[in-house]
């Protein structure tokens, strides 16, 4: 791996106090509350841009989340093709080399109505509620329906002669009546209408092919037991090919195994399911599969081994958190997928420096990260709150003994976290350990994830965020002002997030599909920030020297100018796809970088100038 010249820090959230202070902290006598209003026009230097720049996704643009495989036809050649929700994608055969980047989701073509020779007659076989044959030119039924079960789903169906007669392999979950439990795969006779086999398993649908002149049945696996003997099925994953006249496994292929999940290991999800095709290449069977696995699979069936594969460029599981540090010149992205793989990118170039890392040894849950800076430090939880430096060589070693649940913010150009001690929230800096201030009786539970760090009329303050906001004195302790009537759920409410702007130091603070502000000068409230869906998260930032919100919901991100309240260029669409956001300084331009269950990390440029110098603001006279 590329030796890193600088190190990642890694915690649950950051905090950063919009204007410095000196390291000491005296204790002032009581300050007043309410501050005297201070009504200002503030007028940036940097103008409100009229559009963002373009997403850039980290690593290139790839499918995740594969749901479909299938062989077309290009130019009078063979290529494999992949549909997942953000397109598809095209694969040269027989090395799956790219061909044309992303094209525009669409669904892949379907699976025709299998037909066959039956009674000396050529039929089409349909399957629902019902199997039937049915012939081509009428639309008539042939011979008697065969009864399935009410509302059936049918995965999977193919048929093939053996001995004379035309067989169905149907894999469909007999209805309501039979679920929950296994989808095996049945065989019909469709003349005669009776059951002409079984084969036991859990399976994601069923192809046939051609093998030596034999037909076999493939079948990806959904794994689990069976409910009577307790035989273990085929792992997840894999795909059994089966002789069709004996219903032996005759070779199974390793397919494309699930991403395992540190939220709920043993959770089965239609996302990861195999998908599967089966076609000829140069005269021979092969097979096509892609999952979950973010992986393109080649399978010669002759000889069930690989032929190519493609190599995913980031994560295959959902992004739980990131964080960005170093300096402008040498920023990285560390993100944590939910199986726990830690990836390292270059913020400059957007490509992963070195292999995916896994997680600290024995940590059995996902790596939380958030904004900071300097030391690198990881936050994991796994029966308990432990701290990790991820080094220069890709090791993580232990840290911080003792620190537990805290908030690791800047404060005042040094590290510091803020943690519950005995009730109440301690600000301690990160590398002496030693107490920033005083301690604050906040004395409710998860304190520090309810409570924003700022400054307020020169003085670092901390608020308390919930049904009203207690502003407490950083240098005493004491309380010095309440806000009420705030009405901030924790279990449905974005955080609070706390901004310089108007002359004052305003509070942003979660409502549903709004975000309230608050002068916390005043107490005083200004007009909401009307986002329009529920609001997951407020970051609140620069560009350039502009003041600005940022604040997600629903499909889209929303950014705001906090000189006055109005919403900045179009919103920018994430799709309904849940994430969080940072925001970071890069050589004077304002970068908003987003991870979550797309599995990609994404970043858009929202501009900002160099050198622009402080932004005026002009207090104006009230009587």
């Amino acid at each position: 791996m590329r030796r890193l010249p600088l190190v990642v820090v890694l915690a649950l959230a950051g905090v950063v106090p919009a204007a410095s202070a000196p390291a000491g902290l005296p204790r002032p006598a009581r300050p007043l509350w309410p501050y005297p209003e201070r009504p200002c026009a503030q007028q940036p230097r940097t103008p409100a841009p009229g559009r963002f720049g373009a997403e850039e996704t980290f690593g290139g643009q790839e499918p995740t989340d594969i749901t479909g495989v299938a062989f077309e036809r290009r130019g009078g050649h063979t290529v494999a093709v992949a549909a997942s929700p953000g397109g598809t994608w095209t694969w040269a055969l027989p090395g799956l080399t790219p061909i044309g980047g992303r094209g525009p989701a669409r669904p892949l073509a379907p699976e025709a109505a299998p037909a066959g020779r039956m009674n000396g007659r050529t039929v089409r076989v349909t399957a629902g509620d019902e199997l039937r044959a049915v012939d081509p030119a009428t639309g008539r039924r042939v011979g008697r329906a065969i009864y399935l079960g009410e509302d059936n789903t049918v995965r999977g169906l193919v048929v093939f002669p053996r001995d004379g007669r035309l067989i169905a392999a149907v894999n469909d979950d007999g209805g309501d009546e039979n679920e929950p439990g296994p989808d095996h795969l049945t065989l019909w006779d469709l003349a005669a209408g009776t059951r002409a086999g079984v084969i036991e398993g859990d399976f994601a649908t069923v192809r046939k092919a051609t093998i030596g002149g034999r037909t076999v049945l493939l079948t990806p696996n959904l794994g689990g037991y069976a409910p009577a003997g307790g035989a273990a099925f085929p792992p997840a994953g894999t795909v059994s090919v089966w002789d069709a006249a004996t219903l032996k496994e005759i070779a199974r292929l390793p397919g494309n195994p699930p991403p395992r999940s540190l939220h709920d290991p043993s959770s089965r999800s239609v996302r990861e399911e195999v998908r599967l095709a089966v076609g000829r290449l140069a005269g021979r069977p092969v097979a096509l599969t892609g999952g979950a696995d973010n992986t393109v699979r080649l399978w010669d069936l002759t000889t069930a081994r690989p032929i190519a594969a493609t190599t995913p460029a980031g994560h295959v599981q959902e992004i739980v958190a990131f964080t960005v540090a170093g300096p402008d010149d040498r920023k990285v992205v560390v993100s944590a997928g939910a199986d726990g793989a830690v990836m390292v990118w270059d913020l400059a170039t957007r490509r992963r420096i070195g292999p995916p890392l896994p997680g600290p040894a024995g940590v059995e849950y996902p790596v939380f990260t958030g904004a900071s800076q300097g030391e690198p430090l990881i936050m994991t939880l796994d029966g308990g709150v432990r701290h990790w430096r991820l080094d220069a060589a890709g090791r993580f070693t232990p840290a911080l003994p003792g620190a537990g649940a805290a908030l690791i913010i800047s404060f005042h150009g040094r590290l510091a976290y803020l943690g519950e001690e005995s009730g109440r929230l301690r600000l301690r800096d990160l590398a002496t350990r030693t107490p920033i201030g005083a301690p604050v009786p906040v004395g409710r539970d998860q304190p520090a994830a309810r409570a924003v760090v700022t400054r307020l009329a020169g003085r670092d303050v901390v608020a308390d965020v919930r049904s009203r906001i207690r502003i407490w004195d950083l240098a005493t302790g004491r309380r010095i002002g309440v806000i009420p009537g705030v009405r901030s759920f924790p279990s449905r409410d974005a955080p609070a997030a706390a901004a310089q702007a108007r002359c004052t130091t305003l509070l942003l603070s979660g409502a549903e599909k709004t975000v309230r502000v608050w002068d916390l000068r005043t107490g005083g409230e200004s007009a909401p920030l009307v986002h329009g869906a529920l609001v997951g998260q407020i970051e609140t930032g620069v560009i350039g020297d502009r003041p600005i919100a940022v604040t997600t919901g629903g499909d889209t991100v929303k950014v705001w100018d906090l000189t006055d309240g109005t919403l900045i260029a179009s919103p920018i669409q994430v799709g309904p796809r849940y994430g969080t956001v940072h925001l970071v300084q890069v050589d004077g331009r304002t970068l908003l970088i987003r991870g979550g269950r797309d599995e990609r990390l994404r970043l858009w440029d929202l501009g900002g100038r160099r050198d622009d110098g402080p932004a005026t603001a002009t207090p104006r006279r009230t009587s």
